[in-house]
């Protein structure tokens, strides 16, 4: 623990989650509507990537009121450039069921997906401005994509960011082509860390992590439908890398001279309805859904200040040992073996 004087600087950790970003967009809309926090470094897989790099570019253009209008910015060119592709895809849709997304696992992006990573591509020259990103005045901006030949996660830091970078760490592999950068081919961040932990506290151990969670650590229902049992495939690997992250981010705190990396957590499984957290919404297009996120992620993260703003800087507001550690394997010597979930 420790005491803070001035405002609070907070690192964000931005996960990935198809349209589910637009409920990070309202959290992030929120905390910069809030005097006494500052935003420091952003970390962000697929979404999340994509939403850190509409912020930074805001924020150096036009302080807090320039990172909100660049990110409703981006949500509204995605429910544009998404609008024909929804369109196309009509056909093949019934109310509550996907079929395209049913015949997805069976289909290569190489074959079905001629415009490629074009639309999004359109989107991110209008939100993203490199050079901005490269300055002072833009958060330092960390995005992580994976390399497909080697299975490797490339965090690309500010100065590396690029337009490419950000597809490359929205990269589905089942919609995308993979992303070509320095002649190796990039997937979906999210497979290697969501996000990456250690840029937003490497050489500053004393400091605040903000992590928005769109990924469910616990699903009750067991996926039937292909769609579903390949949205809970990619969320398990998904969740396998945060643990690692997390478990290094533990080993450091206990371990390390003086390091006190404080974790605060707010979780979409908590802060949104059953139907805006079902699979198939990740993949759905449109400004009324997106709105609705929004609010719902402006409407949580205000509650959660209510009841955690006292913390930030102080300790974490979330037990990373028994949140994240316990559930789960541990070695020899850690925290424990057995589910203690249901304890």
């Amino acid at each position: 623990m420790r005491r803070s004087s001035g405002p609070v600087v907070l690192n964000l950790a931005l996960q990935g989650g198809g349209a589910h970003g637009a409920f990070t967009w309202g959290v992030l809309d929120r905390l910069l509507d809030e005097p006494g926090v500052d935003i420091g470094r952003i970390s962000g897989s697929s979404a999340g990537a994509l939403n850190g790099a509409a912020l930074a570019t805001g924020y150096a253009r036009d302080g807090r009121a320039g990172a909100k209008a660049n990110l409703a910015l981006l949500w509204q060119k995605v429910a544009e450039a998404g609008s024909l592709m929804t369109f196309l895809f009509l056909p093949l849709r019934k109310p509550g069921m996907g079929i395209w997304d049913d015949a997805m696992p069976l289909l290569s992006p190489y074959q079905t997906n001629p415009l490629g990573m074009g639309p999004l591509r359109y989107v991110l020259e209008r939100v993203t401005d490199v050079a901005l990103l490269k300055t002072p005045a833009a958060p330092a901006l960390f995005v992580n994509a994976v390399d497909v030949h080697t299975g490797y996660s490339r965090v690309f830091g500010p100065g590396e960011v690029s337009v490419d970078a950000l597809l490359a760490s929205s990269c589905a592999p089942l919609m995308f082509q993979a992303v070509q950068i320095d002649g190796r081919p990039y997937w979906d961040g999210s497979y290697g860390g969501n996000p990456m932990l250690w840029p937003l506290y490497q050489d500053r151990l004393d400091t605040d992590i903000f992590m928005i969670e769109l990924t469910p650590l616990e699903r009750q229902e067991t996926p039937m439908t292909a769609k579903n049992i390949l949205n809970r495939i990619n969320e398990i690997a998904s969740i396998n890398g945060l643990v690692a992250e997390m478990r290094a981010l533990d080993l450091l705190n206990r371990q390390a001279a003086g390091a006190a990396i404080r974790m605060h957590v707010l979780s979409m499984d908590t802060g949104a309805s059953q139907l805006d957290q079902e699979p198939s919404i990740k993949r759905t297009v449109g400004r009324v859904l997106f709105e609705r996120l929004r609010h719902e992620g402006y409407a949580n993260c205000d509650s959660w200040l209510s009841a955690n703003r006292g913390l930030l800087g102080v300790r974490s507001s979330v037990d990373v040992r028994a949140r994240y550690l316990a559930p789960y394997a541990q070695p020899p010597g850690g925290v424990g073996t057995q589910d203690t979930r249901k304890r």
